[in-house]
């Protein structure tokens, strides 16, 4: 009677009765086998990427270890999860979240537009679709500024060809774009000759050479392309703006579904979650 009154062996009675409850309740789950599925598709996809990585298919014996390694690595992975390994793992976490974006990226690309819709993407990003401006000129080149300047003066009695220092840079550029300019002169040098006025010489002009006397003789304008001749380049662009879009929304539907908590210390640094987050 006096063991019967014992607090201890109380406690001890519910939790076993307790324990018995949940064995009893949950007996179905824990007596299903857990199931590995190895198909068809998963041989498939191994022969495919030995294939990609060796130019050639892979004998039986190197799928058969192929299959088995796989095998392994889907058990091994399986475990791990189960008993929490891939909690508060950093390179698990951005792992999975790479793979769920690239999942809705590849989703998103998938779709095709209709003509109408291309045609529009390409009338309001009319700028990315042009042939670029060009300029042919001529270069006088001057090491220091003030022979520049003296041969500027010169220029009316003198032929260009018998003024400046010694370079290795080309005299005459033939329809030069902006890139082509700049890698050669610098990107100081490249804007300024492409605002002269054709005809007479000016100068000088900086480089990262040193100085110049330019005369632009034939300067056109960026042209835009033609619709037909962009078309695959319009189609790239379009679905790369439709995947991003696409990630937008996922992302804001994902701060619906979930509920964002933030400390009020830290919504300074969660930017756009601010909003979302309490």
């Amino acid at each position: 009677m006096r063991l019967a009154r014992e607090p201890l062996l109380h406690f001890l009675i519910a939790g076993g009765l307790l324990f018995a409850a949940y064995g009893w309740l949950n007996r179905e789950s824990a007596d299903e086998p857990r199931t590995v599925r190895i198909s068809v598709a998963e041989v498939n996809w191994l022969k495919e990427t030995w294939a990609r990585q060796w130019q050639r298919p892979p004998t039986e014996e190197e799928l058969r270890g192929m299959v088995t390694d796989y095998l392994k690595e889907t058990l091994l992975a399986r475990e791990a999860a189960e008993i929490g390994l891939d909690e508060n793992d950093t390179v698990i976490r951005r792992r999975l979240a790479q793979k769920m974006e690239f999942l809705v990226q590849d989703t998103a690309r998938l779709a095709e537009p209709v003509e109408g819709v291309l045609r529009r993407f390409y009338s309001a990003n009319q700028a990315r679709y042009q042939a670029p401006a060009r300029v042919s000129f001529s270069q006088v080149f001057f090491r220091n500024q003030a022979d520049a300047q003296k041969g500027l003066a010169q220029l009316a009695a003198r032929s260009p060809d018998e003024l400046g220092d010694p370079s290795m840079l080309e005299r005459d550029h033939a329809e030069a774009d902006a890139q082509a300019v700049t890698s050669q002169f610098g990107d100081a040098f490249n804007r300024e000759v492409f605002g002269l006025d054709a005809g007479p010489w000016h100068g000088p002009v900086a480089s990262a050479y040193g100085f110049h006397l330019v005369r632009v003789s034939a300067r056109q304008d960026a042209q835009p392309l033609p619709y037909e001749a962009v078309r695959a380049q319009v189609l790239e662009d379009w679905q790369r703006e439709e995947q991003t879009q696409a990630g937008k929304r996922f992302f804001a539907e994902l701060q619906k579904k979930y509920d964002v908590v933030v400390d009020d210390s830290v919504k300074p640094l969660v930017g756009p979650l601010a909003g979302a987050a309490r």
